[in-house]
């Protein structure tokens, strides 16, 4: 079958970890260009295609890469700041597109995006590969023996941020480019919430502050989230940006997902999985051996096969373009009510934005 030729624009830590874990694992695509406006980056990709005996058309500048390169699946891996712009002009000249998470920095940029998938309607995968986790899609499959679900929660007790190069260092901690922590960190965990539910959330209230690493930052760096649902579900995030770093300490768990409700718990610590029942004593256990633990590569794989998939049946992927808006929606409430101190509604989000949650 013939290979789908992909262009991936932005080549710094993820970007290049995807081309070498992830898209070079995947048979289905063969990457003829990449772009990328930091000299370093680009000559590091090159010369990584050289190593394996391939050669790869480059540019620095993402316009002349959509005017002259022949490609049919754009895969932008940029600074959030440059999501909206990027996505909206590839699916314009109609490119398919994988767009790493956070669709964009504003709801605005989602409904920019999505008025360009309007015009020119193509295969747009948001990168929630967090969805395709192993463990997490066992959970989705077993929900049901949990019976009426009452509660959600999130805790990611984890280290700062990595330090971004490129052309615009640490843009991570600056909320002008990344929308804000709740957002660029945690909209990969708004979005499992959303899933989880299957239910328009209604309200969310957050609180944090940056007090701790990120003080001469506008970005937090600690934080509690509370979601509630339609249907009575309540989901909660607690967030720490400062916590000692997992580094095989036994029983140091750098992220959990948990739910509850009348007949049992379920729970993921890291790579196991938990499932306790209410009516027995028996403790069940699943772990997940990763090979490949750099940048989310077990996960971005199994979304990548799926991505090849719809592009091929022409239908839309599991992470689509409302998937993306519902989580920045969430999220960007969560941002609002921290800052303001109060409880921010989901119908008020439509109503200043213009927007429906779950609607594209």
């Amino acid at each position: 079958m013939e290979r789908i030729r992909t262009a991936v624009i932005g080549l710094g830590m993820m970007g290049f970890a995807q081309i070498r874990n992830c898209f070079s694992a995947v048979d289905d695509f063969e990457i003829t260009a990449v772009c990328d406006n930091h000299e370093p980056n680009l000559v590091r990709a090159v010369e990584w295609f050289k190593s394996k005996g391939q050669t790869v058309e480059s540019y620095t500048d993402w316009r002349e890469l959509l005017d002259k390169a022949d490609f049919d699946l754009a895969v932008i891996v940029t600074p959030d700041f440059l999501h909206e712009e990027m996505a909206a002009a590839c699916l314009d000249a109609g490119k398919h597109l994988r767009l790493e998470k956070p669709m964009a920095t504003t709801v605005e940029g989602c409904r920019r995006i999505i008025d360009a998938w309007k015009r020119c309607p193509r295969i747009v995968q948001v990168g929630f590969e967090l969805r395709y986790s192993n463990l997490i899609v066992r959970m989705r499959e077993q929900q049901e023996r949990l019976g009426n679900l009452r509660m959600v929660w999130c805790h990611e007790f984890r280290h700062p941020f990595l330090k971004k190069e490129g052309s615009t260092p640490d843009w991570i901690i600056q909320k002008k480019y990344s929308g804000g922590t709740l957002l660029e960190k945690n909209c990969h965990h708004f979005d499992l919430f959303n899933m989880i539910a299957r239910a328009k959330p209604v309200s969310v209230y957050a609180s944090g502050d940056n007090k701790t690493i990120y003080a001469a930052t506008d970005v937090l760096d600690n934080a509690f989230v509370t979601v509630e649902y339609e249907n009575g579900i309540r989901a909660m995030l607690s967030l720490c940006l400062f916590s000692p770093e997992k580094k095989g300490q036994k029983h140091l768990h750098a992220l959990e997902v948990g739910l509850l409700g009348d007949r049992g718990r379920m729970e993921m610590r890291d790579d196991d999985l938990y499932f306790w029942d209410r009516e027995c004593m028996n403790e069940e256990r699943i772990s997940f051996l990763r090979e490949n633990c750099e940048a989310h590569a077990e996960d971005i794989i199994p979304s990548l096969r799926e991505l090849a998939q719809c592009i091929r049946e022409n239908r839309q992927p599991y992470t689509d373009l409302c998937t993306g808006l519902n989580s920045t929606l969430v999220a960007l409430a969560a941002e609002q009510s921290a800052a303001e101190k109060r409880i921010v509604t989901i119908a008020e989000m439509e109503q200043r934005y213009g927007v429906l949650y779950g609607i594209c």
